[in-house]
């Protein structure tokens, strides 16, 4: 069946993930044409050649020696190629359940001419942190009896998808909340605002930056239950380089998180707040802020 919509990811060094994100776009998709479009940067561990070798992939292979561009940067470089009205984002170590697609494509359809939305998917993760379920959320017990596995070499497939298949047959859950990446949007929406920021690169901040940018220009926002997705628990970035363990952070992740709490204040002026969903707050003095920096957005200088 056709479709208007795009699937973007950005990675670096995580091939193996990769993998599995790309299979189970092919395998679960509702819209089977849809162009998968792929920005890798700097890998070194084998990415390239999949890349090359897979036939229905835009491979964006980047190679350079100048600041990284990271999860942010490789997203907007991948839906800079987007030829579709809608496109579809998620990470290198996400696997979607069955028909994700058209339960999020139904939903931004349903509000195309009225309002831009950003519709989001429930996710289930690995319960490395030792949270309890949060609305949107569902944390799974990290082991193999329990769980669905950790990693990309002992990962459940076919246990999580049927776990996935029942999950979405329950009564419909919506609340507000963009949950990081794994949503879908109308490209001119995403283009509307300039795409993720450049001053929090190469990770951490850029989807609370963003999620506040779009509030300031009126956007709604629905996470629904009827989609599912599995997050490997930040494989590219919290547990970047780390093949084999869930435990600590990339010295990147420390580094990135440290500036960018001081690069935040800088713009936004004030800490980050949330609402009772963990939805980033954006007051009336945040909102005045961004008018003054919308332009050095739009211009990608911010």
């Amino acid at each position: 069946m056709s479709t208007s919509l795009s699937w973007c990811i950005s990675t670096n060094n995580n091939v193996d993930y990769l993998k599995l994100a790309v299979e189970s776009i092919r395998r679960n998709a509702f819209y089977k044409d849809s162009p998968i479009i792929i920005h890798a940067e700097n890998c070194t561990d084998g990415t390239d050649e999949w890349l090359r070798e897979q036939p229905d992939v835009t491979a964006l292979i980047d190679h350079h020696n100048g600041s990284a561009k990271g999860i942010g940067g490789g997203a907007n470089e991948a839906i800079s190629h987007v030829k579709t009205p809608l496109f579809s984002i998620i990470h290198s170590d996400m696997v979607i359940g069955k028909s994700y697609d058209a339960v999020l494509v139904e939903k931004v359809l349903s509000k195309v001419g009225v309002v831009p939305i950003v519709a989001g998917a429930w996710r289930a993760e690995p319960n490395v942190w030792g949270q309890p379920d949060r609305l949107g959320t569902v944390m799974v017990p990290p082991d193999n009896l329990n769980g669905f596995g950790l990693y990309h070499h002992d990962f459940d497939t076919a246990g999580f998808e049927n776990w996935a298949d029942e999950f979405v047959t329950q009564p419909e859950i919506e609340f507000r909340k963009v949950e990081g990446v794994s949503y879908v949007m109308k490209k001119a929406d995403w283009d509307y605002v300039g795409g993720n920021c450049i001053w929090s690169r190469p990770s951490s901040f850029d989807d609370m930056d963003l999620s506040a940018r779009w509030q300031c220009e009126g956007y709604e926002f629905v996470i629904t239950s009827k989609a599912m997705v599995w997050h490997f628990g930040s494989r590219g970035s919290i547990f970047m380089g780390q093949s084999d363990k869930l435990t600590g952070r990339s010295q990147r992740q420390i580094e990135c998180e440290q500036r960018n709490v001081r690069k935040w204040l800088e713009i936004w002026g004030e800490p980050v707040q949330y609402d009772d969903v963990g939805f980033i707050k954006v007051t009336p003095a945040m909102q005045e802020r961004y008018k003054q920096n919308k332009q050095l957005y739009l211009q990608g200088k911010l």
